[in-house]
């Protein structure tokens, strides 16, 4: 699978771990903030959304000062650090007093969701060859995705059983410490080897001049914003838009993230045994929107579907050749000096998403309904389609020996 040819797999496996755990614990307490029992009384629609907005501004203008902070002093300072502080903003959202302090404290988790995501994903490029970088970076989208679904899921479980807003928080934050002291533990510094001249602004500028990674812009951008779009509003569009029973849901999404999964897995080990990105960044992008297509079109009889139900595990496995392709291609004209603020400014290409998307999706959301919503994620994959064909395909043919795994070697 790629991870113990790497030669690095304990670190590697301890990076999803609290990839994992950080990631549950955010979206834990988005379930918490959104039920009625938090505060004395729960927040208004709008206080919850500017919560979840404060989010990714904060995390999208400190990103690339961790990043590029990271290529200066090492990845592992800074990784722990992002560990305990998201603890800290658990534990404040469970004492906040008023909805406006929480502002502050959402920040406090986009700052250490900032620092988080960029030296995770500069270590976990040190740690990549050319013949496993795909599946690892597929390994750490699927630790995100579980991260995700896992946290919320596994939050609003936890309310509707009873248990207090307070209590799940500190949970919260008590797993986040505990994964910083599994850190401290067990994951190792990948950046001793580079010793980096350049000023952090410097490097920033470097990495911003970068032909290859601008021609990235109309590529991630418009894929995030679609992402954007897909957690703000899925809940409510199944609600009020999707006639399912219970057990269809559950059949339908079961479907969705196994074919999902098994597809981040399979295509990002074609992807290495290829050495190619482009094509399966296109495939996922066509994946995704014959996916969205099919079940916008149906929205009154789901039934539909189930008569060619082997169609929607296959678009969801063919969706799964986007992720781990779009990261390999990032660490692939990413260079050793500068490979985390290479990975700050992809956080930006995020966060500048996550802020873009959910805001067209409201607007044409509230003018044209779900038919509107369609065309707007069918632009956004054109746009990202041509985006694709315009990037260059990065072929390492170089004469740097690699070892069996594809890990570049001393000469």
């Amino acid at each position: 699978m790629g991870l113990r040819a790497s030669g690095h797999a304990l670190n590697l496996m301890a990076l999803y771990l609290v990839t994992m755990i950080m990631r549950a614990s955010f979206y834990i307490t988005i379930a918490v903030i959104q039920s009625r029992r938090y505060m004395g009384g729960g927040l208004e629609i709008w206080e919850i959304g500017l919560v979840m907005v404060v989010y990714p501004v904060a995390e999208l203008t400190t990103v690339s000062f961790f990043g590029s902070y990271s290529d200066k002093v090492g990845r592992r300072p800074i990784l722990i650090a992002s560990l305990f502080l998201t603890g800290v903003a658990a534990y404040l959202f469970a004492i906040a007093p008023t909805p406006l302090v929480l502002l502050g404290f959402s920040a406090i988790f986009g700052i250490a969701a900032a620092s988080k995501v960029s030296t995770t994903l500069s270590m976990i490029a040190d740690m990549s060859g050319e013949g496993n970088r795909a599946r690892l970076m597929g390994y750490y989208d699927l630790s995100t995705l579980m991260g995700l679904a896992g946290g919320y899921g596994f939050g609003m479980i936890l309310l509707h059983f009873g248990w207090h807003p307070v209590t799940v928080l500190v949970g919260a934050e008590w797993a986040c410490i505990v994964s910083g002291i599994v850190a401290l533990a067990t994951i190792r510094e990948t950046k001793s080897h580079v010793h980096v001249d350049l000023g952090v602004m410097d490097l920033i500028g470097k990495v911003a001049r970068d032909p290859r990674v601008q021609k990235l812009v109309p590529v991630y951008v418009p894929i995030i914003s679609m992402y954007g779009i897909l957690i703000t509003y899925a809940e409510h569009i199944l609600e009020n838009e999707f006639v399912l029973e219970s057990t269809e849901l559950l059949l339908l999404f079961g479907m969705l993230g196994g074919a999902l999964v098994l597809g981040i897995i399979v295509m990002g080990h074609l992807s290495d045994h290829l050495m190619l990105r482009r094509p399966f960044i296109a495939a996922g992008l066509v994946g995704f929107g014959v996916l969205g297509y099919l079940l916008v079109a149906h929205t009154e009889d789901v039934s539909v579907l189930w008569s060619i139900w082997p169609v929607v595990p296959a678009l969801a496995f063919l969706a799964g050749s986007f992720p781990p392709a779009a990261m390999a291609y990032l660490t692939d004209v990413s260079e050793s000096e500068s490979r985390g603020t290479t990975m700050g400014v992809y956080s930006v290409f995020f966060g500048t998403g996550m802020i873009v998307g959910p805001a067209m999706g409201a607007f044409v959301y509230q003018l044209y309904g779900l038919e509107g919503l369609a065309v707007l994620v069918a632009v956004i994959i054109v746009v990202a389609l041509f985006g694709t064909y315009r990037m260059p395909e990065v072929h390492h043919t170089s004469t740097v020996p690699t070892d069996h795994a594809g890990t570049t070697v001393a000469p």
